[in-house]
């Protein structure tokens, strides 16, 4: 079967199969979103940063 890809990004052109693997890449474009107050870390998505500050040593 063929490995069909109809979401694609604007700004790079990278393709993906399902619509909201493509909502999450379009993040990645907009650096900086999420930056951690405790280190130099930045997240492009929620998830990512919420999980990082989880977990961040204090």
């Amino acid at each position: 079967s063929a490995d069909r890809r109809p979401f694609s990004c604007s700004v790079c052109g990278k393709s993906y199969r399902h619509g909201g693997s493509l909502v999450n890449h379009r993040q990645t474009h907009q650096t900086g979103l999420f930056p951690c107050p405790g280190c130099c870390r930045r997240y492009h998505n929620r998830a990512a940063f919420r999980n990082h500050l989880r977990n961040h040593p204090r």
